[in-house]
């Protein structure tokens, strides 16, 4: 868990699956110690205590020792450490306990302890796969080396349990990572939707404030700039402006708008062309040349035509954005029978693969003077026709928008 020092939320979950694995851990260590050494032997009249040649109470006495250390890494924000912290060190310790005992003696290997079981179903709780697999791989690792070290064959019983074990241990494992990812994906879902119905509502009330003025003022820059012929540039700069701000009104009206569409049969086509009418001049401005490759004639389109021009006049103005001096915009339509597939091509600047799944979200954007309003309001209206939009796209490379429109 990586980002546990940066979440706090996650910290307070990861410390008390650490508390509760703590007290588990000596609880179960300390229960099973005095019950195997003491209070069984005591009544089967066998010698009590720990076997001759082991570390004895010195085990028990280094793993309360850690204890502090855990307290501390839990002040330092640093809990996912303590698990492996007492791993490493019930491991390194029972290893040397058991050589000190069976090496170079008669005695035949009796090894094992019920905190290795704690460990292999335990390891679930903190939903962390590389915990897992370093407990079984440690656990089982230690009785390989002891089976070669000591060439004992009764590993061989505890390798096929630590085996069975971490098999339902995994089990578990999974079932709690789908659950939490479930989990996680229905609280980003409900947080998405929340932030969309209060852009919805802000949008609405901001879109209908501006637009009102909008008319007045542009009408008032293009009667001054009829009067001030000697100034025209600073009003051509000023009607850009303010058209660029009735833009993002409209935008902000579109996302705020419930779902009222209207759908008629259009023609794709004509849309498409309609829409290149519209930006030629702005695509001449920046030398983008736009063609239009098309396969064969495609069927009329059920849906609210003035809302697909809104799209693709997003997504192809987008498109010349991109290109900074001198390019093309490929715009290639074709049809299977159930479907209409846009597709729009350049060679702009491209998208860095990491920022590909963020577009489209409320104000990111990676333009300048962009909103981050414009694909999303794309991303409504075809969600709103049951269509699919996908971007691919490569850094100097170009960009590729994919759009899929139910016929």
């Amino acid at each position: 868990m990586s980002v546990l020092s940066k979440n706090p939320k996650l910290i307070f979950e990861e410390v008390k699956a650490v508390k509760f694995f703590l007290w588990t851990f000596y609880i179960i260590l300390l229960i099973y110690d005095f019950f195997y050494y003491f209070f069984y032997p005591f009544q089967m009249d066998d010698p009590v205590g720990f076997p001759d040649g082991s570390i004895g109470f010195f085990l028990h006495f280094i793993l309360v020792l850690i204890l502090p250390a855990s307290i501390y890494l839990v002040k330092r924000g640093k809990p996912e450490l303590i698990k492996y912290l007492y791993l490493i060190t019930y491991i390194i310790l029972d290893f040397i306990n058991n050589l000190m005992i069976f090496w170079g003696s008669s005695k035949e290997f009796t090894g094992g302890h019920i905190i290795e079981i704690f460990f292999i179903l335990f390891s679930p709780i903190f939903v962390n796969k590389r915990f897992f697999w370093m407990v079984s791989a440690g656990i089982f690792g230690k009785y390989i080396l002891f089976g070669l070290l000591l060439q004992a064959e009764r590993v061989i019983f505890p390798l096929l349990l630590i085996v069975f074990m971490a098999a339902i241990s995994w089990v578990l494992l999974s079932t709690f990572i789908s659950y939490v990812k479930a989990i996680t994906s229905v609280h980003e879902d409900l947080r998405r939707k929340e932030k969309l119905a209060v852009i919805g509502q802000m949008a609405t009330a901001i879109g209908h404030e501006i637009k009102n003025p909008l008319s007045a003022l542009r009408g008032f820059i293009q009667l001054e700039q009829e009067r001030n012929k000697e100034t025209d540039n600073y009003y051509r700069i000023m009607l850009s402006e303010v058209d660029r701000i009735n833009i993002i009104a409209t935008d902000l009206l579109i996302l705020g708008r419930p779902k009222t569409i209207v759908k008629r049969h259009a023609n794709i086509e004509e849309v498409i062309y309609y829409v290149i009418s519209i930006l030629k001049y702005f695509a001449e401005e920046r030398n983008v040349t736009i063609k239009v490759l098309q396969e064969k004639p495609i069927p009329h389109l059920l849906c609210d035509e003035n809302q697909i021009k809104q799209a693709f006049i997003n997504i192809i103005k987008n498109s010349i954005e991109a290109i900074s001096d001198g390019g093309y915009v490929n715009i290639k339509f074709s049809s299977d029978g159930s479907f209409v597939k846009v597709v729009v091509e350049d060679d702009g600047c491209g998208i860095p693969r990491e920022d590909l799944n963020k577009i489209g979200e409320p104000f990111y954007t990676l333009k300048e003077n962009g909103t981050g309003l414009g694909l999303m309001v794309t991303k409504k209206i075809i969600d709103e026709h049951d269509g699919e939009i996908a971007i691919d796209s490569e850094v100097n490379q170009g960009t590729i928008v994919s759009i899929l429109l139910p016929l």
